[in-house]
Parts: C-alpha cells; structure tokens; sequence
C-alpha cells in the first residue's frame, strides 16, 4: 500500500488538479440547474393551456349547434322538434319525450297477450308433465306413478307427499298445475279385497285388517263415521279418506 501512494511531485499536481475539477463541476450543477429550475418562469405554460382549453370548448360548442341544426331541418318538414340527443340538456329530452309520448305508444306494436294453459293432473302422461319447467323426466314419472296408486290427486299439496317433491313451491305448482277431482278412483270400501287396499298409499296393513275382519263379522261399514268409529283414525287421515271410498 506504501508503494502505490510513493507519487512525484508532478503526479501529486496532477491529482490536485483533477480533484478541483471534479469538485467545481459538482458545485456547478448543484448551484446553476437548481437556481435555473426554481427561476423558470410557468406562466407562459399556463396561458398555452388556458388557450388550448378554450379552443377545446368553442370546437365541442360549434359540434353541438351543428347537430342541433341537422335535428331541426330533419324534422321541420313533419312539424316535428328534434329528438333527445345524448349531448342536449336534460330538460331537452324531457320536454321531447312529453311531447310525443302519446305517438310513440301509438306506433309501438301490442305485444300478444299470452295465457298459460294449465296441466290438468289426473289426465296428463309424463310428457305432458314435462312441459313444465323444473319437471323432468324422473319427477313426472314419479307424479303419474303416486297418481295412479291414489287414483288422482284431489289437492295439487298432495305433491309434497312425492319424497323428490316434498319441498315444492305450491305457489308455483298452482300456476301450472290443476287437479279435477271428478276423475279421482273411488274404492268401494264393502267390496275391495286386501290386496286392492293395502296398496292405496293411504291404507296401512292394520287398518286393511281392522277393516276386513269387521266386514266379515259385522257386514258392510255405513258411511265414513261409521267407519271412524270401527277403526279410530285420526281427523287427518279421515279428511284424505273420504276422497277415494266409497259405500
């Protein structure tokens, strides 16, 4: 390291020299450019784009008069004002739109009036059904398949009995379904065999008993108290039943 800074006289002059320089060059660009950049003078920036904009504004003015002026020309023969241009004022439009309401209706087509055609349940096949949106094909095959064990439906709530409907809209279902309940199958409760009652979803196999053994020993069941009366069902059940027997 000694050996590197052994210089001559005339090197360390140079290196002197070299130094000033460097250090009068950095003075200068600190001490001119910023006195240069704090003394520059913006106003004439200012009135350049003071003009600019008002130019901007006498070239969109001038637009809109010329529009306005192909409008009226355009509709000055019928006796027409011009119509709501985007650019006009809001009160333009509103005063327009007052004006020629009533020959804008005129003018307008009618649309066609359309009335839902219900499906009527105790007579549809699946395909029928399916017509309706939100019904498939396994939802109405399972509602003809429930419909053919009740004998038709009485109550289109009779539909939450499905387990894949019991959630149902009502509401919606009463739109597009009806249930007429002259076509519902009657069972005749003195006649029918065990089979025939226990596979109606309202009779369980107790009351399919409770019903025959008394048919055996006491004759034909009367009317539908009587029929309560033998087999104590609930108020519920009774109000279903009285739907699909018959005496």
């Amino acid at each position: 390291m000694k050996s590197f800074f052994r210089f001559t006289a005339g090197e360390w002059a140079a290196s002197a020299l070299i130094g000033l320089l460097l250090l009068a060059g950095i003075l200068f660009y600190f001490l001119y450019e910023n006195d240069a950049v704090a003394h520059t003078d913006t106003a004439e920036y200012q009135e350049l784009s003071l003009e600019f904009e008002k130019e901007q504004q006498r070239l969109a003015d001038s637009a809109k008069a010329a529009r306005q002026s192909r409008y009226q020309n355009r509709y000055a023969n019928n006796g027409r004002q011009y119509p709501y241009d985007r650019h006009y004022p809001a009160e333009t439009f509103h005063e327009t739109s007052l004006r020629h309401s009533g020959d804008s209706l005129k003018k307008q087509p009618q649309k066609p009036q359309y009335t839902i055609v219900k499906v009527e349940l105790n007579r549809a096949d699946t395909s029928d059904i399916m017509r309706i949106p939100g019904f498939g094909s396994k939802r109405s095959q399972k509602i003809v398949e429930y419909r053919d064990k009740l004998g038709g439906f009485y109550s289109l709530a009779q539909l939450q009995e499905i387990y894949i409907l019991q959630n149902i809209n009502l509401e919606y279902v009463e739109k597009y379904f009806t249930a007429d309940r002259k076509l519902i199958r009657k069972i005749n409760i003195n006649q029918c065999d065990y089979k025939t009652l226990v596979s109606h979803p309202y009779f369980d196999s107790y009351l399919t008993k409770t019903i025959l053994n008394y048919r055996q020993k006491n004759g034909p069941i009367r009317d539908m108290s009587h029929l309560r009366d033998i087999t104590h069902i609930y108020a519920e059940l009774e109000e279903k039943l009285q739907w699909y027997i018959e005496f």
